[in-house]
């Protein structure tokens, strides 16, 4: 009996110190969300509304809901109750299994996103940079040259061919926001004050570094999901043990 009681005890701390961890994983995915829509809202206007925005709400959503239910799995250990520990158990599954799909989703999406994000740099440069009705978009691309230290679609040259560059008589070959330090006369020519890189990669490896973090975070959280289920299975069969 005695070694029963000590079993309990260290299934009731281990899972404490586990809702702890899932405690701050939900603060982290919250924060790898809210950073992830912050630093994608620059470039929002270049990108699908449902691509970008609804995986950092899925985070933000996620994290909110784990700290929910690691809220549950402090009550269900603290009042040592089996129906609460069952109903933490099925929801941290559900979670698990909600982000395994929602990780091959994005997954098999990533290919589509980055030809999206390829043809509306394009597209942008091409014909909608510097109209007045497109303000926007000029924001966004002046932001992505800038933020990400790139110019054109694939390179500078790019801009000859533009509806912005052939529409009246310019003296700067590229906007002033390829330049790498803004100075008189840096976007004339092909100077080497101007960023060599095209916008079209730096916004491809952009996107995918955000992916990796987002990925990192999930696969963390998932391995202490399934630890939090086994002790919480672990703990609920000790606690039938104990009453018999």
């Amino acid at each position: 009996m005695a070694e029963l009681n000590c079993g309990m005890k260290c299934l009731k701390f281990m899972l404490c110190v586990f809702n702890l961890f899932f405690w701050a994983a939900g603060i982290a995915t919250m924060a790898v969300g809210i950073f992830v829509r912050v630093s994608a809202s620059n470039y929002s206007a270049l990108m699908e509304e449902g691509d970008f925005k609804t995986a950092a709400n899925i985070l933000i959503a996620a994290g909110a809901l784990v700290m929910i239910i690691g809220g549950i799995g402090c009550c269900a250990v603290v009042k040592e109750n089996k129906w609460l520990l069952l109903l933490y158990s099925f929801l941290v599954l559900m979670i698990f299994i909600l982000e395994i799909a929602s990780g091959i989703m994005a997954y098999s999406k990533r290919d589509k996103v980055i030809s999206k994000i390829e043809e509306a740099v394009s597209k942008t440069i091409k014909n909608d940079y510097g109209e007045k009705d497109k303000q926007k978009l000029t924001e966004a691309i002046d932001k992505a040259q800038q933020e990400l230290m790139c110019c054109g679609v694939s390179s500078g040259a790019d801009w000859k061919t533009s509806q912005w560059f052939n529409s009246s008589d310019k003296s700067e070959s590229v906007p002033e926001s390829c330049c790498k330090k803004m100075a008189a006369g840096c976007s004339k020519g092909n100077s080497p004050s101007i960023y060599q890189e095209g916008c079209s990669q730096a916004l491809q490896d952009f996107v995918k570094s955000k992916m990796a973090v987002v990925g990192g975070i999930g696969v963390g959280i998932a391995i202490l999901q399934i630890l939090g289920v086994v002790f919480a299975i672990c703990l609920f069969r000790s606690i039938g043990y104990e009453k018999i």
